[in-house]
């Protein structure tokens, strides 16, 4: 498939999309999305129209070139939690900065060298916290790992700023020693 400057495509792997930069030898494309650039294989995604969503919905008939990949059946829950357990999982947001994690989810982040993985990981965090306010929830738990300390302390210096914002180690039976959970008293 030709793909243009400009193009709105759709990762096949990953949930999210993007616009296309520029389009580069070989049958790779540089993609700019959430505010970052990577390079993919064309092959990795596909053009999703920019007008009534009508494009978007032929994307899943088995008439696109998505139809070429095998789709997973969405995970069916064994049991829908209710009562307080559903109000306690909807008032927590759970953020897990290690880089494999936010490679993971994020496919923009491929690209982004070991070294710049501190100011990667702790642009997670700020839009975490942003979403966290936005939506009204109550407990954000932030999964930073063990390691040298680096990103916990800057987590730390950096939650000091939040107004109403209490922070505590996370359950170690449950997260490890490396979690800190964020309560938001807004």
């Amino acid at each position: 498939m030709q793909y243009n400057i400009g193009d709105r495509v759709r990762f096949m792997d990953f949930d999210g999309d993007g616009i296309v930069t520029a389009v580069l030898p070989h049958g790779c494309l540089e993609i700019e999305a959430e505010g970052m650039r990577m390079r993919v294989s064309a092959g990795e995604v596909v053009r999703v129209g920019t007008g009534s969503g009508e494009d978007e919905r032929t994307l899943y008939d088995g008439n696109t070139d998505l139809s070429r990949f095998k789709q997973r059946p969405a995970p069916v829950p064994h049991s829908v939690p209710s009562g307080k357990k559903a109000r306690r999982q909807a008032d927590t947001m759970e953020v897990d900065l290690h880089l494999e994690r936010i490679r993971q989810k994020y496919p923009a982040a491929r690209n982004v060298p070991d070294g710049d993985a501190l100011y990667l990981q702790l642009d997670v965090f700020e839009k975490s916290m942003a979403e966290a306010f936005r939506k009204g929830v109550r407990t954000v738990v932030l999964i930073h790992g063990n390691g040298r300390g680096v990103l916990r302390s800057e987590l730390l210096r950096r939650l000091r700023e939040y107004p109403g914002v209490t922070v505590r180690e996370a359950s170690v039976l449950r997260y490890g020693s490396g979690a800190l959970e964020v309560n938001i008293s807004l």
